[in-house]
């Protein structure tokens, strides 16, 4: 006869395997259903997520339009986005031309002319309702699988790279120092005519445009910097081949006539306040002109001492090689490393930030870090000239590139200061403190943006 002890053990075996069973029927059931064909349904989401990623959703679509304005506005921005602004947004530029009886308001290849001006700053003010129009809250971090990783973070690029076109779409229209940006444009969105009838319509427009260029150089106002535009019509000038633009070429010999008649004092480096203007637009950032050569050669000291160490620990014979490809990564300008799930921090960088983007990616990306080092220590004393009129010597660079060389990027850090300004910053954020491999690993994972909010997102201390 069993003892009492004995049932006891049979009776809870059998519990436990009655449990087994069941806790074995609950993990088998959602893959049987899913095998059967019978949908299984997902965990629900709570209420915040799911009112999170509605709000996302409609922010994409805001943005989708807003962006489409931005391609309408100017061809750069399309190139820049890597898109075509949608067709529905054209008719609506071309009515609205017709209504303001705007004669300049042309497409030219998916976007307006780069001189209907008062066009572009419609379209604008376009983008700009578009994405005021969208008044719901963001999350700082997206939910899973809504297409951007940070809404919030995305709103307030946007919101600040329409505030920077429409900056610059004003600035252009008055043509004379913002010529070279103009000029630039052309040249950056040319494509090649695909048929006779092409070639002679842009020979034409090329022509009209540059003869506008000419007559605003030849109006009595100040010049408060010097002009890049000489440099930039060597690109154009390329292009224009004599024989199949003749119009074009004759515009270009127009212009440059009219910069050596120009008998206006051309000062050598910008005027304070506009200087501190653009930067603030075009870099995000507050300088003070009265204490900025001090602040760059505190960058450039640091930078000296960190570029010494590597050249004087560099193999037996490598630092000429070290040298050698520094000198190929002097003021680089370049699209900052791609970025998932957005739109505005993976889209190519303005003129002004194109430099920080190329010794942003050289910093990370080199299989000779050291040579971007050297690079970026050259590139911030070619930065001085552009807030000093002194001049650059060869034993001041590193990287020891030829006289003819120095004199090439001397005047383009003068004549386009804020390529120069914004990687000497840039190294700023970067190497002001210890904790640089973190910071320069967080940018390359935060994309393209201003070096405010650079430094904001990386955890940049600030000037000292």
């Amino acid at each position: 006869m069993p003892r009492r002890d004995d049932k006891v053990q049979a009776v809870c075996t059998r519990e436990v395997d009655a449990r087994s069973v069941a806790f074995l029927l609950a993990l088998l059931a959602p893959a049987c259903a899913s095998a059967s064909g019978s949908p299984v349904a997902p965990p629900s989401a709570s209420p915040a997520v799911d009112t999170d990623r509605a709000h996302s959703a409609a922010f994409i679509r805001a943005e989708d339009e807003a962006i489409g304005w931005l391609a309408a506005a100017d061809p750069r921005l399309a190139l820049r986005a890597d898109t075509t602004a949608p067709e529905s947004i054209l008719k609506r530029v071309g009515l609205e031309a017709v209504l303001a009886e705007d004669a300049t308001a042309v497409i030219r290849g998916g976007s307006l002319d780069l001189f209907a001006f008062r066009a572009r700053a419609h379209a604008l003010d376009q983008a700009a309702s578009a994405l005021a129009a969208f008044q719901e809250p963001l999350a700082e971090a997206g939910p899973l699988g809504s297409g951007l990783e940070r809404p919030r973070l995305e709103r307030e690029l946007l919101d600040r790279l329409i505030a920077e076109e429409r900056r610059r779409a004003k600035d252009e229209a008055n043509l004379g120092e913002a010529s070279g940006d103009l000029v630039r444009g052309i040249v950056a969105t040319w494509t090649v005519p695909a048929a006779p009838q092409e070639s002679l319509d842009r020979d034409i427009w090329v022509s009209r445009h540059l003869l506008e260029i000419r007559e605003s150089l030849r109006e009595p106002r100040p010049v408060t910097g010097p002009l890049d535009l000489d440099v930039a019509l060597y690109p154009l000038e390329r292009l224009l081949a004599p024989m199949q633009y003749p119009r074009g070429s004759a515009g270009v010999a127009e212009v440059r006539m009219a910069i050596d008649e120009d008998m206006r004092a051309m000062p050598k480096v910008d005027a304070p306040d506009r200087l501190a203007q653009a930067a603030k637009a075009h870099l995000g950032v507050d300088i003070d002109p009265a204490v900025l050569a001090l602040r760059l050669q505190k960058i450039e000291q640091r930078l000296r001492a960190l570029a010494d160490h590597v050249l004087s620990s560099a193999p037996a014979g490598s630092a000429n090689e070290i040298a050698a490809r520094a000198r190929d990564l002097l003021l680089v300008e370049r699209p900052c490393a791609p970025v998932r799930d957005t739109r505005v921090r993976s889209m190519a960088p303005p003129p002004e930030r194109s430099a920080i983007c190329g010794a942003v990616r050289a910093l990370a990306e080199e299989g000779a870090p050291s040579a971007a080092l050297v690079a970026l220590h050259d590139d911030v004393v070619l930065s001085l000239c552009s807030v000093l009129p002194s001049p650059v010597y060869r034993s001041h660079l590193l990287s020891q590139p030829e006289d003819e060389d120095i004199e090439a990027l001397q005047h383009k850090a003068r004549e386009r200061p804020l390529l120069a300004l914004g990687v000497a910053l840039a190294a700023e954020i970067l190497y002001s403190t210890e904790g640089t491999e973190q910071r320069l690993r967080a940018w390359q994972a935060l994309g393209e943006a201003p070096l405010d909010i650079v430094a904001r997102e990386v955890g940049a201390p600030g000037p000292r």
